[in-house]
């Protein structure tokens, strides 16, 4: 999750008239992503902390990590398992000791035996503030500090240059080195092919002919590098690569990966519309609680409020999601996940689990109602909500969204109107 030293130049292009600043000048107003007080899960925690209201002494490794994860809201049935070496600990990570990823709506946590802690935690406007733990024999500095060496992968050209989650698919070698990367898919997300991802991971759980490149190693003969996908599909268990008792939960669960990779990159896409939006009401004068989408300044402003709106409400309805093949789901994860399930009074919901062809019953994503969306910009959110209205009433299918079928956008139309108390009105 977080790899090498911060080399992030501000992205300043020279004009007639000075400077001109683009959105991902993430550092600079009106984000401000150094100089604005942070309110995401660990900064509050570590306030708590700093305070005297609670106490974090449990002993490096395990146990610590589990006392983490019950203060962040953090359930150990979600672990998806990593063993490639693209972390900020690449010594420490490998086939027989994976790093652990545990994951809810705002939080990321990794860890790894013998290694340090490492946290992604999502201020609602920032977005993604990265902490890593003391060192192991450090007992007096603070446990979690805010790390700018992070942000030399975690804001790099994968992430157009700001703070944000990655995932990735590589070749990995025993070691979990990587011997050719997929540069086309550097980025997780539904819509990868799964056939390219989660090399470097390991996979539990029944998925079916469907193959992977999860559980393997990666070859190289003659020049050419080549992955076993057929090898080590469709395990339960994963104790015959490492010690499961070592870590909190045993498996890294396929349904855990598919919505791990959905959610990655959908946590990416809310985050840069909401820098896109800001940027574009302080190029154009405008209050930050400007709803009339029509004051913006004509030229890039505008364009760039609107690619980020296009790909929020792309990815919100699961446009071009690769098809999947009835796949298993773990009970500890589906409870884990649905437990702050939100339901109509029909209960259905958005984290409804398909599985089966897609992994959603409903394809709303369930982040729109994450803080990262919840804080959006009020033109930005009422921009999206039209749009998609626009797509889920229209009496035709909406070019690029025809896989919606008639009860699928009723149902997401019927869900949003019960559960989200902010929709404008005459939203059925």
């Amino acid at each position: 999750m977080y790899m090498r030293a911060l080399v992030v130049p501000l992205l300043l292009c020279s004009t007639l008239t000075g400077f001109s600043q683009f959105y991902n000048d993430y550092e600079l107003e009106p984000h401000g992503y150094f100089s604005k007080d942070a309110k995401d899960p660990v900064t509050l925690l570590m306030k708590r902390v700093q305070r005297g209201e609670i106490l974090i002494k449990e002993p490096n490794g395990k146990p610590l990590v589990e006392r983490l994860l019950r203060e962040l809201g953090l359930n150990k049935d979600t672990q998806v398992l990593v063993f490639s070496r693209t972390s900020l600990q690449r010594r420490e990570v490998s086939y027989s000791n994976p790093r652990a990823l545990y994951f809810n709506e705002s939080v990321y946590l990794g860890w790894m035996p013998n290694g340090r802690i490492e946290i992604a935690s999502f201020d609602p406007e920032l977005g993604p503030i990265f902490y890593f733990q003391r060192e192991l024999d450090d007992t007096s500095s603070p446990l979690l500090e805010r790390s700018r060496s992070c942000l030399g992968c975690h804001a790099g050209d994968a992430t157009n240059f700001l703070p944000g989650s990655l995932g990735r698919s590589v070749y990995p070698d025993k070691s979990g080195r990587s011997l050719r990367s997929i540069d086309d898919y550097r980025r997780s997300g539904h819509h990868i092919p799964l056939h390219d991802r989660y090399g470097g991971w390991f996979v539990s759980g029944n998925h079916g002919t469907m193959r992977h490149m999860g559980n393997a190693i990666a070859t190289r003969e003659q020049g050419e590098v080549t992955i076993n996908r057929e090898q080590f599909a469709n395990l339960e268990k994963l104790d015959r690569f490492f010690s499961t008792e070592a870590y909190p939960a045993p498996g890294s669960d396929i349904a855990a990966l598919l919505v791990f990779d959905h959610q990655v990159t959908m946590h990416h896409r809310l985050v840069e519309a909401a820098y896109r939006a800001r940027q574009s009401l302080f190029d154009s004068k405008l209050d930050p609680k400007e709803t009339d989408l029509s004051k913006l300044s004509k030229g890039r402003s505008i364009d760039e409020f609107i690619e980020g709106r296009d790909k929020v409400v792309d990815y919100l309805l699961f446009r071009n999601e690769t098809p999947i093949p009835k796949v298993s789901c773990d009970p500890g994860f589906r409870r884990a996940f649905t437990a702050n399930r939100i339901a109509d009074s029909r209960k259905r919901s958005l984290k409804d689990l398909r599985l089966d062809g897609r992994i959603f019953e409903n394809r709303c994503s369930y982040m729109i109602y994450s803080p990262t969306f919840d804080q959006f910009p009020p033109m930005l959110k009422g921009a999206i909500y039209a749009r998609i209205h626009e797509i889920l009433t229209s009496p035709k299918p909406v070019e690029g969204f025809d896989y919606l079928g008639k009860d699928e956008k009723r149902r997401i139309l019927e869900i949003l109107h019960e559960t989200k108390e902010d929709l404008p009105p005459g939203w059925l």
